[in-house]
């Protein structure tokens, strides 16, 4: 196997080192029986522009049906003063803290903005389709001293406890809808992903990037440390890279490269994660040199977005690590807009509304990576919220190392600022109470006696624990190798021929490209050809005296490939006997001599 640095990964961490009231009660909707409503208190909270009270009644019967209590509130109902004809950015916010519980902010309560942003304006809006944010006083990252704006945020009215430290204290997600069919799509949208049915997707974390244009020197630099960033990711889950760089072994084709992502995403993923620059209507261009000139290919425009085609409600939440994709009240719109009322595209985006700073891009979409695949966060604006929450409260683990790598390039004092700035600069577009799918099997993988280290020609005892008893466990196991490394041969081509006048020399060539992109992405080497082997359960008793029951499943076989020594993956995707359910969990094997 040949070594070579997960490159889109590694764009993520190079970036850190380069900077770049009360409602009326005759409108104020409770969605079941009030008596019913008024003994539980409201966690699910739809404030909604005043065309769009109809869908935001089914939205909120929706949450109410699977175990919410909800409560919708036009903007017509929320009280204003005498010499304002509509509530403003206080009197809004004053509304959602009395609904979340005054003092004592309910836990797990969220809130659901169903309108648009007023353009460029946060005071003067249309109550029948709008619903104001918070311009900021807060200036974006654009390098250009001349060319900073002040950044508009949907974080002020997640901002509860304590006024302006910036800390989201719920999750607020917004439908930037107009109109009632814009509204009902984006819900459709949300009950095709809820139910849709499990299967290997959910393993799936789809990456693409483009370049982030920092040099060879700064890249190679750090590569250790993009390869264990990689690493660190949850080895039970399936990355993808496409990466817009043509010296990279997972580049693609450059005019095919917005087809390739459209066709990556199509297959359905936890989470589709773009790493890059971008523009409010656009991503960055893959660059090829040409006679000394960069020939420029779209990776993704707005265009492309009605490509997407993503069957059976597989849609992924889609973040865009990059700058402006998020800007909802661009005159024109933006790509989060685009994705989000578009039907067979991702559930949900978390973007940028103005121009963002690479370092805390890369703390945002490492922390967003890591509740999804690390601590199921139940639902989207959870994820989200608690992700924004670490950008300042710092826990993880690998903070003070990264941090003390930035400090020779990034003053402490600059970096905090940063950091705060990004809270309000990305937002979630979809629905913070979306219930995240994962896995419904709980299962964990560990080699059987005899452990680790094996021979190459050994036989392999494995064994996966459930939570519970799945009855005829249907396991696929297999071999990969490290994320750092590669499983296929990578294959030279004339780089001038992609851009040259010969056809048969720029199909030859652009036929290694994809070729290579494949074999990249293929980390698979050889079966697991395992038979059950038995079923037993263990009963475990807690600190407080109860008891928790496990089973075992129970595989033995031999490898169809052999395997050099070294350190390698051992993988489980597993489905109940009825196949509704899935499960799939990893574990380290290694090779001896």
């Amino acid at each position: 196997m040949k070594k070579f640095p997960l490159i889109a990964t590694a764009l993520a961490v190079a970036c850190l080192f380069v900077a770049a009231p009360n409602p009326a009660a005759q409108d104020s909707t409770p969605t079941k029986d009030t008596t019913a409503q008024e003994a539980k208190a409201v966690d699910y909270l739809i404030i909604c522009a005043d065309g769009l009270k109809q869908v935001a009644d089914d939205w909120a019967k929706y949450r109410a049906d699977n175990g919410r209590v909800t409560k919708v509130m036009p903007m017509s109902s929320i009280t204003h003063p005498e010499d304002m004809d509509l509530p403003g950015l206080t009197e809004i916010k004053n509304a959602i803290l009395e609904t979340a519980g005054g003092d004592e902010i309910r836990e797990g309560f969220q809130v659901l903005l169903l309108g648009d942003c007023p353009n460029n304006s946060s005071t003067d809006y249309d109550a029948k389709t709008e619903i104001p944010w918070m311009l900021t006083r807060q200036m974006d990252s654009n390098p250009t001293v001349s060319r900073r704006e002040r950044v508009p945020t949907d974080n002020f009215y997640a901002d509860l406890v304590q006024d302006d430290d910036g800390l989201p204290d719920i999750a607020v997600g917004r439908i930037p809808a107009r109109t009632v069919d814009e509204a009902r799509l984006a819900l459709a949208k949300v009950k095709a992903y809820e139910a849709a049915k499990q299967g290997e997707w959910l393993r799936n974390l789809t990456f693409f990037a483009g370049e982030g244009h920092f040099g060879a020197v700064i890249d190679g630099m750090l590569e250790k440390l993009f390869i264990q960033f990689a690493e660190s990711l949850s080895q039970a889950h399936n990355v993808r890279m496409t990466y817009a760089n043509i010296n990279s072994p997972y580049a693609y084709v450059p005019t095919q490269f917005s087809d390739k992502v459209i066709e990556e995403a199509n297959a359905g993923a936890l989470l589709l994660c773009y790493l890059g620059h971008g523009a409010h209507d656009r991503l960055d261009d893959m660059y090829v040199e040409v006679d000394g000139k960069n020939k420029r290919y779209p990776i993704l425009t707005s265009d492309d977005v009605s490509k997407f085609n993503i069957e059976g409600g597989k849609l992924p939440v889609m973040m865009i690590i990059a700058c402006e994709t998020g800007h909802l009240d661009h005159p024109q719109g933006c790509l989060a807009e685009k994705i989000c009322f578009t039907e067979k595209a991702p559930v949900a985006v978390i973007a940028s509304s103005r121009d963002s700073h690479p370092y805390s891009n890369t703390l945002l979409e490492k922390a967003m990576v890591h509740e999804l695949t690390d601590n199921y966060a139940p639902t989207l604006g959870q994820a989200f919220m608690d992700a924004k929450r670490e950008l300042v409260l710092a826990t993880d683990p690998d903070r003070k190392r990264l941090d003390m790598m930035a400090m020779f390039i990034i003053p402490e004092k600059e970096r905090i600022e940063l950091n705060q700035s990004h809270q309000s600069l990305y937002n979630l577009t979809g629905d913070p109470g979306l219930r995240i799918q994962y896995p419904k099997l709980k299962l964990s993988m560990r080699l059987g006696a005899g452990g680790e280290p094996i021979k190459a020609d050994s036989e392999l005892s494995v064994i996966i624990d459930s939570t519970e008893d799945i009855g005829e466990l249907d396991a696929e196991i297999w071999v990969e190798c490290t994320r750092a490394t590669l499983a296929h041969e990578v294959k030279e081509f004339d780089k001038a021929a992609l851009t040259g006048a010969d056809g048969k020399k720029r199909e030859a060539a652009e036929k290694i490209v994809a070729q290579n992109h494949a074999n990249s992405n293929d980390k698979h080497l050889a079966a697991l050809k395992a038979k059950p082997d038995g079923k037993a359960s263990t009963e475990t008793t807690l600190e407080d005296g109860s008891k928790t029951k496990t089973w075992q499943y129970f595989f033995k076989g031999k490898l169809d490939s052999p395997l050099e020594p070294g350190d390698y993956i051992l993988k489980v995707f597993a489905r109940d006997s009825k196949g509704e359910r899935c499960g799939f969990a990893a574990v380290k094997l290694n090779v001896s001599k």
